[in-house]
């Protein structure tokens, strides 16, 4: 099994919201209701690793978010949209600028109503700041569900350089090593 396969899998799970660790959970409920609340911009942010990237896939799936991968990839979609920049730089001045730039396409309010950035590091403004973290109950979530999705794997039977903490991707790369 390669780690495509595992990525798709698990991509076509975060459809369903089953595979979602507490912490990313926890930050899903904070970036709906900062959506609630009509925020203009949104900061999701976290180290590499703990799900950002796939926390927007799931709300892009469950939500009526639109999900970008990267600020360069942004098209103008309908103006009720929600939409979450990926890759996005956390340099205040960048990110104001780009929050502005999508939400006030040409010189008319027409854009999205609000925009969340995910960045691996906060953004120093005003802007809301959800942090996602990686925590030991995420872990032991993640480490349960793909043993149910992918069978029996023991994750200790790693090499020491390969079991330092690297985020969730970790089991995924792993599964994607083992034998078929």
């Amino acid at each position: 099994m390669n780690w495509l396969t595992c990525h798709e899998k698990l991509l076509q799970l975060a459809k369903t919201n089953k595979v979602l660790t507490p912490s990313q959970i926890s930050a899903s409920d904070a970036v709906l209701n900062a959506v609630r609340r009509w925020e203009e911009c949104v900061n999701l942010w976290g180290k590499p690793g703990t799900g950002k990237t796939f926390l927007a896939h799931s709300l892009h799936h469950n939500s009526e978010l639109v999900y970008f991968s990267h600020p360069t990839r942004y098209e103008a979609e309908g103006s009720d949209s929600v939409v979450v920049i990926d890759n996005s730089p956390h340099d205040w001045q960048v990110a104001r600028r780009l929050c502005d730039k999508i939400r006030w396409i040409e010189k008319d309010y027409t854009g999205p109503k609000t925009v969340v950035l995910i960045t691996r590091q906060p953004i120093d403004d005003t802007v809301p700041r959800i942090e996602l973290t990686l925590t030991d109950a995420d872990i032991a979530h993640m480490e349960t569900f793909i043993r149910q999705q992918f069978g029996e794997y023991n994750f200790e039977t790693q090499s020491p350089y390969a079991q330092q903490r690297s985020g969730l991707w970790r089991y995924v790369k792993t599964l994607a090593q083992r034998a078929p």
